[in-house]
C-alpha cells in the first residue's frame, strides 16, 4: 500500500530482478537534476567547429618544443603529452572566454517572493570538468586557469583526475553535505531540510558504500569537499569518454552557464567551393535564460573560436600576458 500507482501496477504485472535504494550520492544528483530541469529555462547553441589550426598548430610545435635547462625526461614527456591531449587546452580556453563575457561565468539567487532575482557575476573563474570513474561522474574544480599557464593546468587537471579514481564517491559526498547542511542552518535557510532529510536517510539508512580499493589510499590522494564545491562554470568533456557527435547538458545551479564538447574527429567540409577533410568537433553551450539574453552567449563564442584558431594564445600565455 501507499505506493505511486503506476510503480504499484508494475510490481504486479513485471519481475523484478533487484530493489536498489538510492544512496546519498544517487539521490543528491536526482533531486539536483530534477531541479535544474524543473526550474531553469535552458537556451542552447550547438555548432561544429572547425579544429583544424589547433590540431596543425599542436602537431607542428611539438617537434619544436624546445628543452628546459634542468628538467627531467618525464617533465618534457609530460610537455610533449598536452600537444596530443586538448583537454587542459580547452579548459583554458574556456576560462579566457569567460573572462571577457562575465556574466556567463557567476552564480545565480533567483527568490521571485524575495527579491526577484540576483546574478552574481563571479571574479574568480572556478570550472569543474568531468571526469569518467568506475562508480560515477565526478566534477573536481580547477580555480582560475585563466591566471596559469597550460602546462601547469594539465598537471593540476591530471592530479584531480587521479584523486577522483581513488575516492570513494558515496563518502566523499557525505563530507561535502555536511559542509551544506551546516551552511543552509548558518543563514536559517529551510531548503536545506531536504538535504538534511537526504543525508540522515542515507546514514541510518543506506550508509556509506564500501569500496576496499579506495580505503586503501591515503586521505592526501582522494578529492576533498573543497575540491567539488564552489564551480562557478562546468565542461563535460564527452569526447574524451565516447565518440560521441555532441553532448545535452543540464546547467547544474546555481551555476548559469555549460559548456559541453564532442569528440574531435574528420569530417568533410566546404572550403572555397571545394569538399576538403578537416577536423572538426561539435560544441553545445547552455544558459540559463533566467540570468540573461540567449545572445550573451554569441560573444563567448567567437572568443572560444579566436582561441582555438589562434592556439599560440593559449599554449604560450604565460602570467603577467594579456588574456
Amino acid at each position: 500500500m501507499f505506493k505511486p500507482y503506476k510503480i504499484a501496477y508494475q510490481l504486479q504485472h513485471v519481475k523484478v530482478r533487484e530493489a536498489k535504494r538510492f544512496g546519498l550520492l544517487r539521490e543528491s544528483v536526482a533531486h539536483l537534476l530534477s531541479e535544474a530541469a524543473r526550474t531553469i529555462p535552458h537556451a542552447a547553441m550547438i555548432m561544429q567547429i572547425d579544429v583544424t589550426p589547433l590540431v596543425e598548430y599542436a602537431k607542428d610545435s611539438e617537434s619544436d618544443l624546445a628543452a628546459v635547462p634542468g628538467e627531467s625526461r618525464e617533465q618534457r614527456l609530460f610537455r610533449r603529452a598536452i600537444r596530443k591531449n586538448f583537454s587542459a587546452f580547452f579548459l583554458k580556453a574556456y576560462a579566457h572566454s569567460l573572462h571577457h563575457v562575465p556574466c556567463l561565468n557567476g552564480f545565480l539567487d533567483y527568490r521571485p517572493l524575495a527579491h526577484g532575482g540576483t546574478l552574481y557575476h563571479a571574479e574568480d573563474i572556478n570550472l569543474s570538468f568531468t571526469v569518467s570513474t568506475p562508480t560515477g561522474v565526478m566534477r573536481p574544480i580547477i580555480r582560475n586557469p585563466h591566471q596559469r599557464d597550460l602546462e601547469t593546468v594539465a598537471q593540476e587537471m591530471r592530479v584531480l583526475t587521479r584523486k577522483a579514481r581513488r575516492t570513494n564517491q558515496d563518502e566523499l559526498y557525505h563530507k561535502a553535505a555536511k559542509v551544506l547542511i551546516w551552511t543552509a542552518l548558518r543563514e536559517f535557510d529551510l531548503s536545506g531540510l531536504y538535504t538534511l532529510l537526504v543525508y540522515l536517510r542515507a546514514r541510518f539508512l543506506t550508509g556509506i558504500a564500501k569500496d576496499p580499493e579506495t580505503n586503501k589510499v591515503a586521505e592526501k590522494d582522494k578529492l576533498q569537499p573543497e575540491d567539488i564545491l564552489g564551480a562557478t562554470c562546468t565542461l563535460a568533456n564527452i569526447g574524451m569518454m565516447v565518440p560521441g557527435v555532441q553532448t545535452v547538458t543540464v546547467i547544474i545551479p546555481p551555476e548559469v552557464f555549460f559548456l559541453g564538447i564532442g569528440d574531435l574527429h574528420e569530417a568533410p567540409l566546404v572550403i572555397d567551393g571545394k569538399i576538403v577533410v578537416r577536423s572538426v568537433m561539435s560544441i553545445m553551450c547552455n544558459m540559463d535564460h533566467r540570468a540573461f539574453d540567449a545572445g550573451e552567449g554569441f560573444p563567448f563564442y567567437e572568443h572560444f573560436i579566436r582561441y582555438i584558431h589562434n592556439p599560440a594564445l593559449i599554449y604560450e600565455w604565460k602570467p603577467g600576458d594579456q588574456i
